[in-house]
């Protein structure tokens, strides 16, 4: 979820360990011992994640603090969108053209951006003031294509796939094997994420053009600039490679 208010977290994450596991507070001992009860587990847990992502834009609406409807980033943002919609509307482009989603800019200080919802008729994108006001227009383009082609199915399928399997795949209690078997799945998604991350830079780079290269200069600049975060982008000399790659046309 994107960054909010201490209060309207700290709610979302009590109520966050009620849903996940207030039924194994109150389902009687007997029926934790029963065969189904880790399948009904696993599935009742599996279900939540998929509605999680469903209802992710009305969940960062609730954490929505303040949003800016005015003023100069606002016009900015509008101005890549109207170029988005404009190329989806140039036949040249159709085979490179996105679906424009809606963006909420967010009054906060933290950087951060945010493509939520599991299917892309009803995704929504989440900018915070803090990461737009670090760009000028090259980079506030690249990264606001980026965050549309992150709605595209394939994409939102990457990002709940593994949180899914992540869930119900793996047991409560962990010993050495599971631990090891769980740090090769992270190496694994670190690898699927990075392909992922790679491919949507480049299908930013060919929806923009020729020009790509210098808004994912501009990006990773500001990303450097702000780094007080871990962050799990592919190294910068493959995005480099992969924008070049794509915005050859």
């Amino acid at each position: 979820m994107i960054p909010s208010s201490a209060k309207r977290t700290l709610i979302f994450l009590l109520l966050s360990v009620l849903v996940f596991w207030g039924p194994d507070w109150l389902v009687p001992t007997a029926w934790q011992h029963d065969a189904t009860y880790p399948l009904v587990s696993n599935l009742y847990q599996g279900l939540l994640v998929i509605a999680g992502f469903w209802f992710g834009p009305a969940l960062c609406n609730a954490m929505v603090v303040d949003e800016v409807r005015a003023g100069p980033l606002r016009q900015a943002i509008d101005r890549v969108l109207d170029e988005l919609n404009t190329a989806g509307l140039n036949t040249q482009a159709t085979a490179h053209s996105l679906a424009v989603l809606p963006v909420t800019l967010v009054d906060h200080p933290q950087p951060f951006i945010v493509t939520a919802g599991l299917l892309p008729g009803q995704c929504q994108v989440f900018l915070s003031t803090g990461q737009a006001v670090r760009l000028g227009p090259a980079g506030l383009r690249f990264l606001l294509t980026r965050a549309m082609v992150h709605g595209e199915v394939s994409q939102r399928m990457a990002s709940m796939i593994p949180v899914l399997l992540l869930t119900v795949a793996f047991p409560d209690t962990l010993d050495w094997v599971t631990s090891l078997t769980l740090a090769g799945c992270c190496l694994g998604w670190l690898a699927l994420h990075w392909t992922v991350e790679l491919r949507v830079d480049a299908k930013a780079a060919r929806v923009i053009g020729p020009h790509a290269i210098e808004g994912l200069r501009e990006l990773i600049a500001a990303t450097a600039a702000a780094a007080s975060t871990l962050s799990l982008h592919a190294p910068t000399g493959w995005r480099l490679k992969a924008c070049q790659g794509g915005g050859v046309t």
